[in-house]
């Protein structure tokens, strides 16, 4: 297989993989390797991730899924949580401030049971699965339950992350005992075990999403939320993916596929690359300011948004894009059922009217924006991050670097990235001396002095292979 050239087109005869843990890539391979797509492949690794990756996402968080498959249109698979409809001024709503320590800085998070939107995971994924994989669904779980089952060893970042969010992990007893169960926190190659969640995912096997809409993992959620909680019977039951046509924009003689709305994410990068001179840092930071007047939110809370992404490019052209969230859990896990709800109705930044004011069955605003691009109808990057406000930006910096400068993906992704936070410019080390006057004379600029996950993790894959970035201990493989 030749050289990728990002001017061209290349043909691939390999799968390439690109996410934020080795085991969570490693499942998706596997899948792959028994003859499944890149939809089985990504859905694989979304499930492994839940525990490989367990402080960023679970079956109780929510996700958004772009597919371009190679025999059919494109689609976004939405499966954001939505707003539960329980009594909101009930007098034990289950809802606390938690301060998390992330060492630069403080920030104050809302957990608790009335914090947990209705999950989207489990039927979203297993949607995509059904309509465009090619294997069975237990196949497609079986890595994650052994996962689970046998144990996953942390990586050194996965390992920081649960420190960070020691407070919100241990919050209760169940969860204290599945992460400290003798008073430690897991640390970096030490085995994590999910027994109950095994359990479940292999009734999910069998089941199917119904098992968790109207059948014994939904029972059970109805049973934890009435100590405090807002989800109902109805909330579970009438959930729906959605599945819309994504917002397509032209840049760089390809076309991209975007989070269409009720997203914000794909809008506001459509508004970025829709600004003149955005191949400068100081073209780049102006277009991030006019997207944040755009935004009518000039100042973005400082999340560092618990977040990750997948990207999977098979070898016959099927290309997927996942991210996904847990928030950053609702500190309390659901019995017998091994894993933690979100706490999406806790986040500022997705409640900017203010907590509990979304209608019922509403879907929360998302930032989320996995991307596919697109030559002449056949995918050359594939990419998305986790990062909250920053993935516009990180996304926009990695397209531009890769499709306008011509960069490899390593070094698009490497570069140096900035993000305009409504105030400050946040910089990453690594510009030109010039380069850092002309952005001074634009707003005040706050110099990071390392790569930073605050900075997103965008894992991406090409027809010539993949990169996983290491902000966020990303990997990538090829077969």
């Amino acid at each position: 297989m030749g050289r990728f050239n990002p001017h061209g087109l290349a043909d691939t005869s390999q799968n390439h993989v690109a996410g934020g843990d080795p085991q969570t890539v490693a499942a998706a391979r596997a899948v792959m390797e028994q003859g499944g797509n890149a939809f089985d492949g990504i859905v694989a690794g979304a499930f492994m991730a839940m525990i490989s990756e367990s402080a960023l996402t679970s079956a109780g968080g929510g996700g958004c899924l772009m597919a371009s498959a190679a025999d059919a249109e494109p689609v976004l698979f939405d499966f954001f949580n939505t707003m539960p409809g329980g009594d909101v001024a009930r007098q034990d709503l289950d809802f606390l401030s938690v301060s998390v320590d992330f060492g630069s800085a403080k920030q104050e998070f809302h957990i608790g049971r009335g914090s947990a939107a209705v999950p989207g995971n489990v039927p979203g994924l297993l949607r995509v699965q059904e309509k465009l994989g090619c294997l069975d669904r237990a196949t497609v779980l079986a890595p994650a339950i052994r996962g689970a089952r046998e144990g996953v060893a942390f990586s050194a970042q996965q390992a920081e992350f649960i420190r960070m969010l020691e407070p919100i992990l241990t919050h209760s007893p169940e969860a204290r005992a599945l992460y400290a169960p003798k008073g430690n926190l897991p640390r970096e190659g030490e085995p994590f075990m999910m027994p109950e969640f095994a359990d479940c995912l292999e009734a999910l096997g069998e089941q199917g999403p119904a098992l968790f809409q109207t059948g014994a993992v939904s029972e059970t959620i109805l049973e934890w939320a009435e100590q405090g909680g807002l989800i109902r019977a109805e909330d579970l039951a009438q959930y729906q993916v959605a599945e819309r046509a994504p917002l397509r924009v032209e840049f760089q003689d390809c076309e991209f596929l975007l989070n269409p709305p009720p997203a914000t994410g794909g809008v506001l990068i459509a508004h970025t690359l829709a600004q003149p001179d955005i191949s400068t840092a100081q073209g780049l930071a102006h277009a991030m300011q006019s997207t944040a007047v755009a935004r009518r939110q000039l100042l973005d809370p400082p999340s560092r948004g618990s977040t990750t992404h997948l990207s999977v490019l098979d070898a016959v052209g099927n290309a997927a894009s996942l991210t996904m969230t847990n928030g950053e859990g609702c500190g309390s896990l659901l019995p017998a059922c091994g894993f933690m709800l979100n706490n999406v109705l806790g986040e500022e930044d997705l409640n900017p009217g203010g907590f509990h004011r979304h209608a019922p069955g509403q879907r929360l605003p998302s930032m989320m924006s996995p991307t596919i691009a697109l030559r002449e109808g056949s995918p050359v990057l594939v990419t998305g991050t986790g990062g909250s406000n920053r993935i516009r930006s990180v996304i926009i910096q990695v397209l531009i670097n890769f499709l306008g400068k011509g960069m490899t993906l390593e070094v698009a992704t490497l570069s140096p990235r900035l993000h305009f936070d409504g105030e400050t410019l946040q910089v990453e080390p690594g510009f030109a001396d010039n380069e850092m006057d002309a952005l001074r004379a634009i707003a005040p600029i706050n110099a990071w002095g390392s790569r930073s996950l605050y900075f997103g993790g965008a894992h991406s894959v090409t027809p010539d292979g993949g990169f996983g970035d290491p902000r966020r201990s990303g990997c990538a493989v090829s077969f």
